[in-house]
């Protein structure tokens, strides 16, 4: 009967560690995500609005890296 007692009175206590880790889950994956969404940014090229476009920008990669 004392095991029955000791399980029900941890409860709270198992509750918060499975809490944690769901909170610590969470935060991996919003980290994971984050990285993603800057590597997608990174990897963008915009031309100033103030920039005429010019056929060497569209055709010169290399060009593109340098801005």
């Amino acid at each position: 009967m004392g095991i029955h007692h000791t399980y029900k009175a941890q409860a709270g206590e198992r509750a918060l560690k499975r809490q944690g880790k769901q909170i610590e889950r969470q935060q991996r994956s919003r980290n994971r995500k984050l990285l993603k969404q800057q590597q997608e940014n990174k990897n963008t090229f915009s031309v100033p609005v103030n920039t005429c476009i010019t056929m060497d920008m569209l055709t010169d990669p290399n060009k593109n890296d340098k801005k």
